[in-house]
C-alpha cells in the first residue's frame, strides 16, 4: 500500500502526539470537527425534566425543557467517553458549542454545570468544560461553583437503578451567586434524570430560577447501563 504524504505526516505526528479521533480514528488529532458535527446532527426534541416525556404536556407546567444534542450511542457516546476517561479536555468546549448551535438560546442569565462527585479522581469537571463551550455560544456567564455535592456519593456508574433514582435535593448545596437568576443547568448524560431533578429542586429552593437543562446525550430506556462504563482510561486502551 502506498501512503500519501499527508498520511505519512499524520503517522509521524502520532509517534510524538499519540491521539486519535474517537469516532473515525484519524491519527494525531484529539477529534475531528466533522465527526463531532455529525454526532450532533440529529438533536433530540425537547423533553420534560420531570417525566422524561415530550416537553409541553400539561404535566410539564412546573418543569423545564431538557435539550440533548444526541442519543447516547455510537460516536456521540465515544466522544463523551473520550472526554471523561481519556483526558481529551478540548472536546468539552467543542461539545458545548454543538449543543448551543443545535437549540435556540433560552431566556437565561447564566449556565451552571453539575459538579464532580466528592472524592472524584478526575482532575477536571467534564460538565464544566461543556458548560463553558455552551456559554460562549449563547453569550452567558458560567457559575462553575454554584452547585456542589453536600454529601459524599458514589458515582452513578457504581450505583443500582434504584439508588440512582433516589437522590434528594439535600444532596446538593447551592451558593447565593445564582439567587434570583435564570439558570441553564448543564450535564453530560441524562440517564434516569434523578440527578438533574434533584439539582433543579435545590436551585429553586436556593432562590434560582431554572429555565432549561442542556445535555450532550440522553441514554434511552433499554440502552447501555451506566455500570458498563469504564472507571479509568486504561480500560479503554
Amino acid at each position: 500500500m502506498i501512503l500519501s504524504l499527508p498520511h505519512i505526516f499524520d503517522e509521524f505526528l502520532h509517534i510524538f502526539f499519540p491521539s486519535g479521533c474517537p469516532a473515525c480514528g484519524r491519527l494525531a488529532v484529539p477529534f475531528c470537527g466533522e465527526c463531532l458535527d455529525e454526532a450532533a446532527a440529529s438533536p433530540l426534541p425537547p423533553f420534560c425534566a420531570e417525566c422524561g416525556g415530550p416537553y409541553g404536556k400539561p404535566c410539564c407546567a412546573d418543569s423545564v425543557p431538557c435539550f440533548a444534542a444526541a442519543v447516547h450511542d455510537g460516536a456521540a457516546r465515544d466522544f463523551i467517553l473520550a472526554l471523561k476517561y481519556r483526558n481529551v479536555r478540548a472536546l468539552g468546549f467543542a461539545m458545548g458549542e454543538r449543543i448551543a448551535a443545535a437549540f435556540a438560546r433560552p431566556e437565561a442569565d447564566c449556565v451552571v454545570p453539575l459538579p464532580l462527585h466528592v472524592g472524584s479522581r478526575r482532575a477536571y469537571n467534564q460538565t464544566e468544560l461543556i458548560a463553558r463551550g455552551l456559554a460562549s455560544r449563547w453569550v452567558l456567564s458560567v457559575e462553575a461553583r454554584a452547585v456542589s455535592w453536600a454529601v459524599r456519593r458514589e458515582p452513578q456508574t457504581r450505583r443500582s437503578s434504584a439508588e440512582r433514582a433516589g437522590i434528594s435535593p439535600d444532596a446538593f448545596a447551592v451558593s447565593d451567586s445564582v439567587r434570583g437568576r435564570r439558570v441553564v443547568l448543564v450535564d453530560d448524560v441524562y440517564t434516569t434524570g434523578a440527578t438533574v431533578r434533584a439539582a433543579l429542586a435545590a436551585l429553586r429552593r436556593a432562590g434560582a430560577r431554572p429555565s432549561a437543562v442542556a445535555l450532550w446525550t440522553r441514554r434511552l430506556v433499554g440502552g447501555e447501563a451506566p455500570s458498563a462504563w469504564p472507571e479509568d482510561a486504561e480500560s479503554l486502551l
